[in-house]
């Protein structure tokens, strides 16, 4: 990998003409940044000279930048171009890109080349309906596959992730691609496929090419915080989904999607936050435009539902209120009034009075 960086930068320099490279050497020297150099270092008439001292000076990886910078410095745009696309495969290491929402935040919905990529699939898959299933290829034949196209690329096939990522997928709706391009084009598919292999791991013991392709695809993704995020996030969904089955439940399910996705519908719609009301009633709005089976329509019909039962409690009419009290409450007046009327019969009155300023009294409350 070091030398065909090394070699690829050469070859950059070797491509100029002669006054190409003495004003390349000119810029070099004019550089602002450190580390300098010195106008004696450079050799303008001997590009393998030059190339020793740029990744003496600024390691390989950094004499790539220089070099690309002072290329298009002076116009050499195709030498350029040239240069950058034959480094590409040297400098890749199998990591992903992972695509980002305009807030910074991972996005998780699929590309449109993946949107197109599977409703091609579709069609195909539906094309050959009825003709034999093709076999899938065994593990050692994946393998095979991908180290051929990493050497193709000029990366380096010893590198583990590299080659993993450069393994075809054999299933499914994205059948054909490539185990990095899945991470950079539907993040949340991988996470479904790589949480439903590791539950079917706990009971099953099968070796088929099925199982060794999600093996790998494991073990290419879950190192990254994003999938493994993701897979987090899909068990919970999964688990309130189970609960929101439930008779009455409905509001326990999560709302799988946007700023508030980790929110269960119920809290959603009962919060007293600002933001999150008027997040409920932008899902108000959204009744005749969302995608029909989406995470969206499912919230959407439950505020709505709840909508509904509030504006039905509120127009029921009201049952006439009435205070009832305890037999030994009523015993004890009985009791009180019946001792008066045995014991003090010339205050009968009196004591009917007090016990009706007292009854008065006890129902105010």
């Amino acid at each position: 990998m070091s030398h065909t960086i090394s070699t690829r930068v050469l070859q950059a320099l070797e491509s100029l003409t002669g006054t190409d490279l003495e004003t390349f050497c000119f810029h070099l020297r004019d550089r602002r940044d450190e580390p300098k150099i010195r106008r004696r270092q450079v050799d303008e008439t001997n590009p393998v000279k030059i190339a020793d001292l740029l990744v003496s000076k600024f390691t390989e990886l950094g004499a790539l930048k220089v070099v690309l910078e002072t290329l298009r410095l002076i116009d050499s745009h195709q030498e350029a171009e040239t240069l950058e696309s034959k480094t590409k495969a040297c400098l890749d290491k199998g990591d992903p890109i992972f695509r980002k929402t305009s807030d910074g935040k991972l996005d998780r919905k699929p590309s449109q080349e993946a949107e197109f990529y599977a409703a091609g699939q579709s069609a195909l898959k539906a094309a050959q309906q009825g003709r034999a299933p093709v076999t899938m290829k065994k593990p050692e034949e994946v393998e095979a596959d991908a180290r051929a196209h990493v050497l193709s690329e000029g990366g380096d096939p010893g590198n583990d992730r590299l080659l993993l990522s450069r393994y075809v997928i054999q299933f499914g709706k994205y059948k054909g691609q490539k185990f990095k391009w899945l991470l950079e084009n539907d993040v949340s598919y991988v996470a479904i496929l790589v949480d439903a292999h590791q539950k079917e791991q706990e009971n099953s013991m099968s070796q088929s090419p099925m199982i060794a392709q999600m093996v790998s695809l494991t073990k290419y993704a879950i190192p990254y915080p994003e999938v493994l995020g993701e897979v987090r996030f899909h068990r919970g969904v999964e688990r309130a989904k189970e609960r929101s089955l439930q008779p009455g439940q409905e509001g326990e399910a999560l709302v799988g999607f946007g700023i508030y996705k980790t929110e269960t519908l119920k809290d959603l719609y009962e919060s007293k936050n600002l933001g999150k009301i008027s997040y409920v009633n932008f899902l108000r709005g959204k009744k005749s435009t969302c995608d029909p089976g989406s995470k969206m329509e499912a919230a959407i019909t439950y505020i709505l539902q709840r909508d509904r039962k509030q504006a039905s409690a509120a127009t029921a009419p009201s049952r006439p209120f009435t205070r009832s009290f305890p037999r030994a409450t009523r015993k004890r007046w009985s009791s009180s009034n019946q001792y008066a009327i045995s014991s003090r019969p010339i205050q009968r009155n009196v004591k009917r009075t007090c016990w009706r300023a007292q009854q008065s009294r006890l129902l105010r409350y």
